[in-house]
């Protein structure tokens, strides 16, 4: 072996002593906990975290319900990474405690920490703990917490929380919301102007006109806005704002959370497979994935309600049915089962409600015509199939189906604008030869 070679090796050994003589052999601090925690404030105490590592510095602060990054840019933070490190922090134990001199803290990677965490909290004090090396099972890292001498093995995921790159520590959420934070928004695109709002969990369009919204729809498009992230900042300020199209943009969807803040994101120009885009919450601009820009690009009949009927059964007294020359009634008798009124020949004879109810409730319009031209108008002033419904307040519902056009059928509801295109399915499903096709 050469000499060279051999000093590698006994020095490598004489590491490996001595890092095992600390941590093994040598006996730990007396008195305190076995575990004892290594702070004693919580999350909610901390009003800023300053990170630094590898010569770069991030200041994280707390801004009324949101921590933001404050230097060196000024943008909305990562608010689950924040917490993620808050907690792991706060929860930390010492597994063991040892104690070095300030030649010995090269051997626990301290002597140059690979990060060091500075706390600020509400009182005004604060904390700092210096993260090094990890240890030789890879769970725990040496560190030291508010300048004393002392060397503190902790778990390991502290420093996985905290040794991020300054561009980990910004929300790269294109607009930092939940879904359900949404109370209500208006989204504008190339084909027009439309205002939302939800109540109860359901969704309605208030603007330009009054109509239900299509509750599933609107929440896919939110949730695809809620997970969607950046591509690629591409500045810091927004200057020059007309080179990515943002003067007059394309796309741009303002919502009003829960809390009444309201964020508005716009969607410029096209570049490559993404679109330019700022939200007003940081003054950068960024690049979104064309997806996002397809999910928000809607027309009025994409976010309103397509369905023929929503009721249940239960919610109505009466049904009046008539196609051609066949007509029938049913009506619930006193024990709560659909039977026949009409034709008398029938009555009381129970009947399937189910083979009206279910082909209503599951029609949803291809598209819906607010202005039909006259050969549609035309085809339901004769239709196939006249159903009127009577709920049990007494109010009535009357549902129209015209004869079949090609692969389509019209249906005009008396409480719904517009007319609904359909499969020929449900006209098919609705039509009967007596009133044999419907008793049970």
């Amino acid at each position: 072996m050469k000499k060279s070679t051999l000093v590698v090796v006994l020095l490598a050994a004489a590491l490996v002593g001595f890092v095992y003589w600390h941590e093994f052999r040598r006996p730990p601090v007396a008195g305190g906990e076995t575990h004892p925690q290594v702070f004693q404030f919580q999350p909610d105490d901390v009003t800023a975290v300053v990170v630094a590592r590898q010569g770069q510095t991030v200041t994280i602060e707390r801004q009324g319900s949101l921590w933001q990054v404050t230097s060196p840019v000024h943008t909305r933070a990562d608010q689950n990474a924040v917490s993620s490190l808050l907690d792991g922090v706060t929860l930390a134990r010492a597994t063991r405690t040892l104690e070095a001199s300030a030649d010995e803290l090269k051997n626990f990677g301290l002597a140059s920490p690979a990060v060091v965490l500075t706390f600020r909290l509400k009182s005004g004090a604060q904390h700092t703990l210096r993260l090094g090396s990890t240890d030789y099972s890879g769970t725990s890292v040496y560190a030291q917490a508010d300048g004393r001498p002392q060397v503190l093995l902790i778990p390991q995921n502290v420093l996985q929380q905290a040794d991020r790159p300054a561009d980990d520590w910004r929300d790269n959420s294109v607009l930092g919301i939940s879904d359900w934070d949404v109370k209500s928004f208006t989204l504008k695109t190339p084909a027009g102007q439309w205002s939302l709002a939800r109540t109860d969990g359901d969704w309605a369009i208030e603007s330009p006109v009054h109509l239900r919204a299509d509750t599933t729809a609107v929440n896919q498009m939110l949730s695809q806005v809620a997970q969607a992230h950046l591509v690629k900042i591409v500045a810091e300020e927004a200057t020059g704002a007309a080179q990515y199209g943002l003067t007059q943009p394309t796309i741009r969807l303002e919502v009003v959370l829960n809390s009444g803040e309201h964020r508005v994101l716009e969607l410029g120009r096209r570049d490559g497979d993404n679109y330019f885009a700022r939200d007003s919450s940081r003054p950068m601009v960024f690049l979104v994935a064309a997806n996002l820009y397809d999910q928000l690009n809607r027309r009025l009949f994409d976010l309103r309600d397509k369905k023929l009927l929503h009721a249940f059964p239960e919610d109505f007294s009466r049904v009046d049915y008539r196609a051609g020359t066949l007509h029938f009634v049913w009506t619930v008798d006193k024990e709560g089962k659909w039977v026949v009124e009409q034709p008398a020949e029938q009555r009381n004879k129970e009947v399937a409600n189910w083979k009206i109810f279910d082909p209503l409730s599951s029609a949803s319009a291809t598209d819906i015509l607010d202005h039909p031209p006259a050969s549609v108008l035309a085809l339901l002033k004769k239709p196939a199939v006249v159903i009127e419904l009577t709920r049990k307040d007494g109010s009535k519902k009357v549902i129209s189906l015209s004869q079949a056009s090609g692969d389509s059928v019209y249906a005009s509801s008396s409480d719904a604008p517009g007319v609904y295109r359909l499969g020929k399915q449900t006209l098919e499903d609705l039509t009967f030869h007596s009133i044999s096709d419907v008793l049970r």
